[in-house]
């Protein structure tokens, strides 16, 4: 930390606003972390925060965030681990630090919330629904056939188009009618429903407010991608760091196995040659004895054989 003391930063007249507003006290801990984050976004540099429960974590780093944006106009990125702690950011802690640090700052600090787009209903698939003779396979399936005819009802009426928003909840075999995943996704662009989809309304919302909330797994899309899930930003802050890695090991890599590899030879169908798919086959049932007498861990070197099986089924594929 610098020089300056807690009473001299920019941020401690804030924090003693929003503590204030809330009906809280001051805590040691929390003003000492304020003012630490603050340096860090001021002098661009890094900061690790540990802090016992207690300390009020979220202020300490949500009054600095909406400082910074406040003064620069670009958005703060906070990445959560969770949809419990995204939720109470953006429903409970945002609301009220808005609300109280309004005149201070001489200015409504706004937010939004950005998840995965198979979080949000995709118009496309909604529209082009299964025929009659499909749909009463749903009817049949009561119970499932119910949950999809409540989200037509629901994207008759809904400004969001937010999973988290329909109460109460559908399973996911049931949300899954009516979204896509980003593999999936045909693009804005070639959609007869771009202009009005949900999950791009979110971005444009997210990129004109003070602090966007996000979860580990969509900033770890967003770095390692070519970008363009996330606004323009210079800041981020990460809480609940240590799910991070995790959440990026599981963004980063992919899954294969024998069942995975004769699974997607038969995915294409009568789009591809027997020839194609056979050897897609062959390919997929050589490696999957390779990979069973593989040891678990990490390989910094392949083994000549399994080498030679996984070429076999990139070139197949």
């Amino acid at each position: 930390m610098g020089d300056s003391s807690p009473d001299d930063s920019p941020v401690q007249a804030l924090l003693d606003t929003a503590v204030s507003a809330i009906g809280g006290s001051e805590r040691p801990g929390q003003t000492h972390m304020a003012q630490a984050v603050w340096e860090a976004m001021e002098d661009g540099g890094h900061l690790a925060v540990q802090a016992g429960t207690g300390t009020g974590k979220s202020l300490a780093y949500l009054v600095p965030a909406l400082r910074l944006a406040t003064d620069r106009r670009g958005p703060v990125v906070v990445s959560t681990a969770t949809i419990a702690l995204q939720r109470q950011l953006v429903d409970r802690d945002l609301p009220r630090l808005a609300e109280a640090l309004r005149f201070p700052l001489h200015h409504t600090p706004d937010f939004a919330i950005l998840k995965g787009r198979n979080n949000y209903l995709c118009l496309n698939k909604l529209r082009n629904a299964p025929d009659d003779n499909q749909q009463s396979l749903f009817q049949a399936a009561s119970a499932l056939g119910a949950h999809v005819q409540r989200l037509h009802k629901w994207a008759n009426n809904t400004t969001t188009g937010d999973r988290d928003d329909i109460v109460p909840g559908v399973p996911d075999q049931a949300w899954r009618q009516v979204s896509v995943t980003a593999r999936e996704c045909i693009g804005s662009q070639r959609c007869p429903f771009g202009p009005q989809c949900f999950s791009e309304r979110a971005r444009r919302i997210a990129a004109e407010a003070d602090v966007v909330v996000t979860n580990h797994a969509l900033l770890a899309i967003d770095a390692l991608g070519d970008g363009g899930i996330l606004p323009e930003h210079r800041v981020v802050i990460v809480d609940e760091a240590h799910e991070l890695v995790d959440r990026v090991r599981s963004v980063a890599t992919g899954e294969l196995s024998a069942i995975a590899v004769e699974a997607a030879a038969r995915r294409p169908g009568k789009l591809a040659s027997d020839a194609q798919t056979g050897r897609l086959t062959e390919a997929g049932n050589a490696l999957g004895p390779l990979l069973v007498t593989m040891p678990a861990g990490r390989m910094d070197r392949l083994d000549p054989a399994l080498s030679a099986s996984l070429a076999a089924v990139r070139d197949a594929a």
